[in-house]
């Protein structure tokens, strides 16, 4: 199989495994990217709310700055304060996460 062929032995017992595109989905602002492409297919789909329940709102900075700030007020507005956890990507092990509200 390709999952197979994609793991290296290094021992009897040991293995270490490499999935192809890996990054896609250990990287925060790639997981964004494909969590809005599947929204997309999901609405095609007519299937658009399944998602709102386990995926948060999230924006990719600076590129979704303004959509950011737009929903930032909204959510400020009906509720009166809003809390956001932002992460840069290409980073790891909680370096440069910080609250904002």
């Amino acid at each position: 199989t390709h999952l197979a062929s994609s793991m290296m032995r290094l021992g009897e017992d040991q293995m270490v495994n490499h999935f192809p595109n890996h990054y896609e989905l250990t990287r925060k602002d790639l997981v964004v990217k494909n969590i809005k492409k599947y929204r997309k297919e999901m609405e095609r789909q007519g299937r658009s709310g399944e998602l709102d329940d386990i995926v948060p709102v999230t924006f990719t900075l600076p590129t979704d700055y303004p959509l950011f700030v737009e929903e930032f007020r909204r959510v400020e507005a009906e509720q009166g304060k809003s809390t956001w956890i932002m992460k840069p990507c290409a980073k790891c092990q909680g370096v440069g996460i910080f609250i904002i509200s």
